[in-house]
């Protein structure tokens, strides 16, 4: 059964998710101002890892969770 995370992000980041294949949303709920990306996990990757997987920046990453 394939995992999913959501890749919790900084708005910086979405110049790089509109020219890119990957599933995002804006999260504006509760006065939170991120953005939300949807990605397939890959458990052998550490957090830092699996964002340079997608080429996210992990700096600009609030968290990471399951789905």
């Amino acid at each position: 059964m394939t995992k999913y995370v959501t890749i919790h992000c900084q708005p910086a980041i979405e110049d790089y998710l509109v020219n890119s294949s990957l599933s995002w949303s804006h999260n504006n709920e509760q006065d939170v101002n991120e953005i939300d990306v949807i990605v397939e996990d890959v458990e052998s990757l550490e957090d830092n890892e699996l964002c340079t997987h997608y080429g996210i920046n992990y700096d600009l990453v609030n968290c990471i969770e399951t789905i």
